[in-house]
């Protein structure tokens, strides 16, 4: 079953979403606004950028100088025409300017129109090189004749990509070239420019708006799965959006129910296993009349029944009663317990761990647990081998026996409190079938789990695995 995204990535992806609809109108309004006409330069200004020194004002304008003619670029072909015309208002030979333009000349009013020539040859036949003639050197002109006379007024603009070149007197060419924006027209660019703005605007936002809706869903996850783990754990704080706070509030009063009916469980059935003791006393005073041999078989079964009362007792006392959790070295402790029972003559070892394993948690509870699992195997196999391992951010311990092992459709019910296995595993090996579940509860409350599984060479391992954070 594919896993539903989280409030967190939903919230995200609303507000992203949102981000992307805004901007869509924006483009949508953009593209429908009538079109923009394109600027042209003034031919004045591409003259005085030719005939002075001038650097270029416009952006949109390169000017350079070099000692050859330059070539027509990449793209562009020569404008004979506009050539005699510009010679014309320059007042010098044709020869010595170049005119370039683009194939497809644009600009809404189109190319010029032909100007009207004076002299004994029209552009066309000076073009085509018909000898020299009045057109090839024109004698200077006063500037306020020459836009009439020559069809290029001073303000009249020049479209689309072109490359002007003149020679001057020292030989030296000046060239002044054109280039249209890029392949992208201005209202693309600005509304890339508007995207690029707004999302790095809106995505910290987003972010920060979805982690603070998140967060306190996130933390009533973690007291959710903390009570599961830890009864005790502290109530979880009121903060969020109103209807989180509630939530938070029936949390804590429903973790408040739970510890009460757990307390009110352990004290009742303390209180009857107590009270059992009462009348087995009297039981045991009474049967001092029986003969010996009735007497020794009811004395064992009072034994017993006070055995497995004291077991009860120990075990609603540990399951009640959680100490100071503190950081400690899980291998440390693991070691302490083998070696307690090494001393007293158990056939115990810890074997291929050299590191620290480093957890939080109850050191008492944590012993009870190592060595309920010993005592199993010990009780069942005979010895009992640990192995620590660390495995996916977990410190695993196995213990292994080589006792008759346990039937594989019992593996969970064999965790249970006096729960007890098959024959093999009887009453004369002692204990009423607490061990396992206490360690099982140990591991419960830190956040592991204990596991129970035949191992193929023979005999029972016991897997502990425990939370490093």
């Amino acid at each position: 079953m594919k896993r539903p995204l989280s409030i967190f990535v939903r919230t995200f992806l609303l507000l992203l979403g949102a981000l992307l609809v805004a901007l869509a109108l924006g483009i949508a309004l953009l593209l429908t606004q009538p079109p923009v006409r394109p600027v042209g330069v003034p031919l004045s200004e591409v003259v005085a950028l030719l005939s002075s020194e001038l650097p270029s004002a416009n952006n949109r304008l390169t000017v350079s100088d070099s000692a050859q003619a330059p070539a027509c670029p990449e793209g562009q072909q020569g404008d004979p025409f506009m050539r005699a015309r510009l010679a014309g208002w320059l007042g010098v030979a044709a020869t010595q300017v170049l005119y370039c333009r683009g194939m497809h000349r644009p600009g809404p009013d189109g190319p010029l129109p032909a100007p009207p020539m004076r002299g004994r040859r029209s552009g066309d036949d000076a073009m085509r090189g018909a000898g020299p003639g009045p057109m090839d050197h024109p004698p200077p002109m006063p500037q306020d004749a020459r836009p009439a006379e020559h069809g290029l007024l001073a303000g009249a603009p020049l479209f689309g990509d072109f490359m002007v070149a003149l020679r001057k007197p020292d030989g030296q060419w000046r060239s002044v070239a054109h280039r249209m924006p890029g392949p992208l027209p201005s209202v693309a660019r600005h509304v890339l420019l508007l995207f690029l703005l707004g999302a790095l605007a809106m995505l910290p936002l987003a972010w920060w708006f979805s982690r603070a809706l998140s967060a306190p869903i996130r933390q009533f996850a973690l007291a959710a799965d903390s009570l599961g783990r830890h009864p005790d754990a502290a109530p979880l704080n009121q903060r969020g959006p109103a209807e989180l706070a509630r939530a938070a509030d029936s949390f804590n009063v429903m973790q408040a129910r739970i510890n009460r009916l757990l307390t009110e469980r352990t004290r009742t059935i303390g209180a009857i296993a107590h009270d059992l003791r009462t009348p087995l006393a009297r039981l045991a005073f009474r049967l001092q009349a029986l003969p010996e041999e009735t007497r020794d078989k009811a004395n064992a079964d009072i034994e017993e029944m006070n055995t497995m009362i004291s077991a009860a007792l120990e075990f609603l006392r540990g399951q009640s009663q959680h100490g100071p959790r503190s950081r400690l070295d899980f291998a440390s402790l693991v070691e302490s317990v083998v070696d307690d029972l090494a001393d007293t003559g158990h056939d115990a070892a810890v074997v291929g761990y050299n590191e620290p394993a480093l957890l939080t948690g109850d050191p008492q509870a944590l012993r009870r647990a190592v060595g309920n699992l010993i005592d199993n195997a010990l009780k069942y196999g005979g010895q009992a081998r640990l192995q620590l391992r660390r495995e996916d951010g977990n410190v695993v311990l196995d213990v292994d026996d080589d006792g008759p092992g346990i039937d594989p459709a019992r593996e969970e019910e064999l965790l249970l409190p006096f729960a007890r296995g098959d024959e093999s595993r009887n009453r004369d090996t002692g204990g009423i079938g607490l061990g396992l579940s206490v360690a099982h509860g140990v591991a419960l409350s830190h956040g592991g789990s204990l596991q129970l599984r035949n191992r193929s060479e023979g005999g029972l391992r016991a897997t502990l695995s425990l939370p490093c954070g």
